[in-house]
Parts: C-alpha cells; structure tokens; sequence
C-alpha cells in the first residue's frame, strides 16, 4: 500500500509526462516544418489549402476584453487555479476560454475573413490578474476581482455553448428547411446566451422562433401556448424578456488568468487553412481561413517569420530533449525503487 512518502506514483506520472513533452516536441517540430517550408503570399492570393499571410486584424464592432476590458477583435483567457494537497502547492490549468467575431486579415492587396476559434496563439500577454474570493476587491484597472471571479463561473458554460455553435456553423446550412430552420435557431440561443447569464433578457423573437420548432395539433395546447406568447410580448421592453432565470454566482477559491488579445490595427502572420465558408453573404468572404480537417496547422503570430521560426524550434528542441531526458529519469527511478533494476 503506498503512503504519501511513497514516490511511486510521482516517478509513473513523471514517466508518462516525459513521454507526453516527447512526443509532443515532434508535433512541434511538424508545425515549424510547416511554417518555414510554406512560403509567405499576398492575401490577394490565397487559394484553398494551405496558406502563409500576413496582416492588420480588421473587425467591427470590437469587443471588450474580459480581463483588461481592453477593445480587441479575439481574446484567449488561460485560467489557473490554486491547489493545495498537503504539502503540495501549485497552479493548475482549469481551462482557457476563447472569444470573438470573425476578424479580417487585410495587406495592401485585399483581405481573408479568419476565423480564430481553433488557433494557437503566439502573441504577447496582454494582462495578468490574481483574485482570490476570500479578499476580493473592486478597485484597479480593468474588471473587478467580483467580475473575473463570475467570468471564471461563466467560462466554463460559454465555453460548452462556443464549441457547439462553432461546429454548427462550421456544418454549414443544411438542404431540409425544418432541419435549417432548427440550427439557425440554435445558433440564435447559444448567441443569446452570454447576455442571459450576465442578467440580460432574452428576445421575444427567439422565444417565438423556439416555439414554432415544436408545433403542437391539439387545439388547446395551441390556444395556451398563443396566450404564453402574448403574455411574453406584452412583458417585453425593446424586444427583450426578462425572464426569473437563475444565473450562476462568482466562483470559490484563487485563480490566475492570462489575456492574450488580436488587436486592431497590429501586423500577425497567419499559417492556416484557407476554405470555402459555409456561410458566405458576400464576395468579400467566400474564402475562409481556418483550422483544416487534414492540416491541423492553425498557428496566428505576431512575430516576424524568422522570429516564429525560430520559437517553433527552440520550443521543440527543448520538448525533444527535455521529455526524453524526464522520462528515462523517473523510469530508472521507479525501477530502483520498486528493486527491478
């Protein structure tokens, strides 16, 4: 039976750690392959498959922030969290919230609407905060300790609710008009969501959209139904409805969150997948740049393409070397200790 003195358990979870960073390194490695052996084009020139271009970010109407309340396009959140077990004390990575409208890509040649949902960032931290529920506070720039402390809560449903309508949309229209109808109303409801969980109210078309997706035959059913609707529009203010729906508290404990912004107006390089987009309404957005279903590169930089290079590399070395290095360690650890070596 092992005890807390035992190191068993640390050197097996070092082991397979070490083969993670290993191998991990290697997939690196294929991204930097990747991004130097894909020349740079104009945007002018994009066809479908892999690309590597490089722009000012563009999008309207720009949104806040969470952490800085800074107007950016996207945002990237890393949210850590404090743990403590017995003598152990450390941050642990609890989740990373994404968010933002499909921003443009724009050089002296044209633009590409890009969709950053999927991509991996390498882009300065914008801001750094540490809340903590016991001592919380509500002075300092940016949000409050009270706000980061309802965004950790409200991250981890927006970020469920960002996955679907992200498959969603990446799904595309489909030909059964019911079958249409159903997904844009789910897209709507997963659109309203965050102002319903900030308080907000949700809009009386939605609520009749959602109605009319499940029809009912029986006449009294529909009477009832009429008169619930009629009740909503006449509580409606501005077309929305508020409704008595819990929304979840501020979150427990101590958290450490990272901001990392696109912001308007900056140069990034992107290497990625350009695509048909599903839902197209114009000329200027046919073409989509993306996360690719074979081509998993997806990587937004705002370094130079020698200085993203030259990252990838250095990180994949160190992943190479550093894993393997870890791995062989607590395997030949664990042997002695358990006198099978």
């Amino acid at each position: 039976m092992s005890t807390h003195s035992d190191p068993s358990a640390a050197l097996f979870i070092g082991t397979i750690g070490g083969i993670w960073t290993f191998f991990k390194g290697f997939r690196i490695f294929r991204e930097y392959k990747v991004v130097e052996d894909t020349p740079r084009i104009n945007i002018r020139s994009v066809a479908m498959g892999l690309v590597h271009i490089r722009g000012r970010a563009q999008v309207e109407p720009l949104i806040p922030s969470p952490v800085s309340h800074t107007p950016c396009c996207f945002y990237k959140v890393e949210i850590e969290q404090w743990k403590s077990e017995g003598k152990s004390h450390s941050w642990q990575h609890l989740r990373t919230d994404v968010d933002g409208s499909k921003f443009y890509l724009a050089d002296e040649t044209g633009k590409a609407l890009v969709d950053g949902s999927s991509a991996e960032f390498d882009v300065p931290m914008n801001a750094e905060r540490v809340v903590d529920s016991a001592r919380a506070s509500t002075g300092g720039p940016g949000a409050t300790d009270t706000e980061l402390l309802e965004y950790v809560t409200y991250s981890g449903v927006h970020r469920i609710a960002s996955s679907v309508e992200h498959f969603l949309e990446k799904r595309g229209p489909v030909a059964d008009p019911k079958g249409e109808g159903a997904r844009q109303t789910i897209l709507s409801a997963l659109q309203a969501m965050p102002n319903v969980m900030h308080g907000g109210g949700v809009p009386i078309e939605l609520m009749e959209r959602m109605a009319a997706q499940f029809p009912v035959k029986d006449a009294a059913q529909q009477q009832q139904r009429a008169e619930v609707l009629a009740h909503l529009r006449g509580m409606a203010s501005g077309g929305m409805v508020q409704l008595p729906i819990h929304t979840p508290g501020a979150a427990s404990g101590r958290y450490r969150l990272k901001e990392y912004l696109i912001l308007p107006g900056q140069e990034y390089t992107i290497t990625a997948t350009c695509a048909e987009n599903p839902a197209a309404s114009s000329d200027g957005d046919r073409n989509l740049i993306c996360k690719g279903s074979h081509e998993k590169t997806f990587l937004i930089s705002s370094k130079s393409d020698a200085g993203t290079e030259k990252d990838l590399r250095r990180r994949a070395l160190w992943m190479v070397l550093g894993g393997a290095a870890l791995a062989l360690v607590c395997l030949a650890l664990l042997l002695v200790h358990l006198n099978l070596f």
